[in-house]
């Protein structure tokens, strides 16, 4: 007896059709020794077209949250094992141009400080979005959600106890990735909201919308 065909439906787009497992959290945001961690990595049904192509977006996102604040060990431990040797490597000057492109002095800091700015690149803010969104499809919330029913930026104001206590709490390894979630029901076309925290330091909202209308995405909304 034949068995039935099984069609799966992308957890991103939506498309039905042949899918492969998706890392909702780019691999490359963990360092090798995690590779024996009993965490259960979070993936997601996702087409070819979903899967395939953004490890250069990976890449970049990763490096962009390695200098992003202090250095927790597994920040330490990938900046060694991944992150030098690569900058020295073939295409480490283009990676480091992206890096200095959003970068601006801080004088504060100290002579010769720079701080870098995530949310001025929006391939970071795009990766930030696609997280959300798998995050979301992860939980069955909302799905498919479109990249355009997203909204990201960095966390520009601290969130009032208040409502980190009426969110849901989980991780994808405390030192990589805590992330909290909740479902909003007295906004008209706001859907969910988001705050994720990578290596314990660098922190992003985001808002995810009934459509892309509902989306201001000049001039959304920061917690």
């Amino acid at each position: 007896m034949a068995l039935p065909v099984v069609l799966d439906t992308c957890g991103l787009c939506g498309t039905i059709g042949h899918t492969t497992r998706e890392h909702v959290v780019p691999k490359c945001l963990y360092p090798a020794s995690k590779s024996k961690s009993r965490f259960q990595r979070i993936t997601i049904a996702a087409c070819e077209a979903c899967n395939n192509g953004t490890a250069d977006e990976d890449t970049h996102l990763r490096n962009v949250l390695l200098v992003a604040g202090d250095a927790n060990d597994a920040v330490r431990e990938i900046w060694e094992s991944s992150f030098q040797p690569r900058m020295s490597g073939g295409d480490g000057r283009r990676r480091a141009k992206q890096l200095f492109d959003i970068m601006r002095p801080a004088p504060d800091a100290g002579a010769n400080r720079h701080r870098i700015y995530p949310a001025e690149d929006p391939r970071i803010v795009k990766s930030i979005r696609k997280v959300i969104r798998g995050l979301s499809r992860h939980y069955g919330l909302h799905y498919p959600v479109s990249d355009g029913r997203v909204f990201a930026d960095v966390l520009r104001q601290p969130v009032p106890l208040y409502l980190l206590d009426d969110m849901q709490q989980a991780s994808a390894e405390p030192d990589i990735l805590t992330y909290r979630y909740q479902i909003v029901t007295d906004t008209p076309g706001l859907l969910s909201a988001w705050l994720l925290t990578f290596y314990e330091r660098t922190t992003f909202v985001g808002l995810v919308y009934a459509d892309e209308e509902s989306n201001p995405t000049t001039t959304g909304p920061s917690l």
